[in-house]
């Protein structure tokens, strides 16, 4: 079954059940008992029941929210109320699956539990139990805000709301039964490796002294001398444990895994440390000859997919079963948590947005350890690695109650690589700049308006991007940036300088006036107007060239002239009938 308390009392209350207790007895403020409904019609009579029946999921969730609004705990499916002995396991036919999703679906905000159909062994019964974490918002469902004082679920007031998130308890932190002399050594061997490898004097004393004080000072050891949830999870071996994280490498999508590491029942520290090897190994491939040598080069930057993993096993719900999984295909990684985002955090403002972590103590216990944050500053630091050698950005989604990290990397695009390398020390930790250098390989421009929702911050937050951007002066004393001349809003651009050297890279600077067309839809889209200034200046056209495009397109009906004069100096065009919409 389910390898923590709730999985033990769940085993106590069906033990129970079975010498004569009824499902209300047994029921407690972390346990309930829900019946199938489908299992009896009115009259009381057995039926086969259902796979999806919605007034069971709806009481479901009811019970679901109740619980996760005070402490979380489990809910036992398929036994008949009032009933003891083994007539009470009358079973369900509900699919796991579809209570899970049912149950996310009725809760405001969504509530994830864990379901497992489980088979009672003395009956051979099925019956389903719930998982329901502690919530870390209040949910609430078909707009009732209810949580469970003792055995009954009561709405909740407004002093309990306002109660809500100071009672609030960080799993990682709390203790377990485990002490010192449970520690694997394997585990702390990779903590001091992990400690001397940062280069710090002081991290490095550390490493060396012995292991209660090691654990004492990382504050996995509790003032009596237990270990905290976090401390057993990454110091701990325990060989009834499933993998907590799942690596494979596979040469191609949908390819056999040549490499697979899944190892349950050792710490979680010897876990990253045998996936970070082993991705180091297969990260790297011959680069082209440069400068009269051939050397070796990283396909996805080391420090982002360090980051990616260690985000993953710091922000992800460890109440849930299943692995973190690590898909390394091709020249791809995908990190996968379960849980979704923590409380506050979307895919929109995960680069800017402070939220509380889920599991605060485990994060800190990383920061020591320099695997988090001092080592790897969030997810900025995943973003600025792969721009930096002219990859995309990560790609972060909420999937199915998970989060979904994908790093996408290759060779690396050696004109991106080298303008990021002469940049300043500041400009090169400056997350915004390089989010400005990789728009602007694909957008002749970017204004504050554009560049807002790409740095997930105020337009004033943007503009004040810019300004840094357009102070940074590269060898030779070359602009990074040059505020265009064009019509719109204020615009900066590449400086004639860096498009130079990245003109290869840069599919604005046409060779042939028809691919000019993108440029012009993209600007009339954005500032409603277009010039022939403005291809001369974004494309890199001359004035003959800029205005065949214009006269082209205009006989194809995407523009029309928008001014009084239709040639001559001050001629604009707008969208035509024929503009793609």
């Amino acid at each position: 079954m389910f390898h923590d308390r709730r999985g033990e009392a769940v085993r106590e209350a069906l033990a129970r059940v079975r010498t004569g207790e009824t499902p209300e007895e047994v029921e407690s403020e972390t346990l309930a008992c829900v019946e199938d409904r489908s299992r009896r019609d009115r009259a009381g009579v057995r039926l086969a029941g259902d796979a999806q029946h919605d007034p069971t999921a709806r009481a479901l969730a009811d019970t679901a929210a109740c619980l996760a609004n005070r402490a979380g705990g489990a809910v036992i499916v398929g036994l008949r109320p009032h009933q003891g002995g083994p007539e009470a396991f009358v079973g369900t036919r509900l699919d796991e699956a579809w209570v899970r999703h049912r149950v996310w679906e009725l809760a405001d905000p969504a509530l994830t539990c864990e379901v497992q159909a489980v088979v009672d062994e003395p009956s051979g019964t099925r019956l389903l139990v719930l998982l329901v974490p502690q919530a870390l918002t209040a949910h609430r469902v078909a707009g009732r805000y209810t949580h469970r004082v003792g055995r009954a679920c009561v709405d909740m007031s407004a002093a309990d709301h306002a109660r809500f998130t100071e009672r609030w308890v960080d799993w990682s932190a709390e203790p377990t039964s485990y002490d010192v002399r449970c520690v694997d050594p394997a585990a702390v061997n990779v903590a001091r490796l992990l400690l001397r490898a940062t280069g710090e004097p002081g991290r490095a004393a550390l490493a060396a002294r012995p292991d209660p004080e090691l654990l004492r000072a990382l504050g996995v050891l509790d003032t009596a001398g237990r270990l905290t949830r976090a401390g057993a999870l990454l110091f701990v071996a325990e060989p009834t444990a499933p993998a907590r994280l799942d690596y494979r490498r596979r040469a191609r999508p949908g390819g056999e895994a040549r490499r697979r590491i899944d190892a349950p029942g050792q710490p979680l520290l010897v876990e990253f440390h045998t996936v970070e090897t082993v991705f180091g190994t297969e990260n790297t491939r011959p680069t082209a000859v440069r400068h009269g040598a051939r050397g070796q080069a990283e396909t996805i930057p080391a420090a982002a997919a360090r980051e990616a993993v260690v985000n993953a096993i710091m922000h992800r719900d460890w109440q849930r079963a299943g692995p973190v999984t690590v898909e390394h295909t091709g020249d791809q990684l995908v990190v996968i948590s379960p849980g979704g985002f923590p409380e506050g955090v979307s895919a929109e403002n995960v680069l800017t947005t402070t939220s509380r972590p889920r599991n605060r103590h485990l994060a800190d216990v990383l920061r020591s350890l320099r695997l988090a944050e001092r080592e790897a500053i969030g997810v900025d630091r995943m973003y600025r690695e792969m721009i930096l050698v002219g990859h995309p950005p990560p790609d972060l989604s909420e999937v199915h109650d998970a989060v979904r990290c994908v790093l996408v990397g290759g060779d690396p695009v050696e004109p991106v690589r080298d303008l990021t390398a002469a940049l300043s020390p500041e400009a090169r930790e400056d997350v915004d700049i390089a989010l400005i250098v990789h728009h602007l390989l694909d957008a002749p421009r970017v204004t504050t308006e554009r560049l807002a929702p790409v740095l997930q911050k105020s337009r004033l937050e943007a503009a004040d991007a810019l300004r840094r951007a357009a102070a940074e002066r590269l060898p030779g004393d070359a602009p990074l940036l040059v505020a265009t001349r064009s019509g719109g809003s204020p615009a900066y651009r590449f400086s004639d300088q860096i498009r130079a050297r990245l003109r290869a890279r840069l599919p604005y600077l046409v060779d042939a006036p028809r691919d000019a067309k993108p440029v012009v839809v993209d600007l009339l889209r954005e500032q409603g107007q277009v010039r022939a200034a403005d291809l001369i200046e974004l494309c890199g056209l001359t004035q003959m060239q800029a205005s065949r495009v214009l006269t082209d397109l205009r006989g194809d009906g995407v523009i029309t002239v928008g001014s009084q004069r239709a040639v001559g100096k001050g001629v604009f065009y707008v969208a035509g009938d024929d503009f793609p919409r």
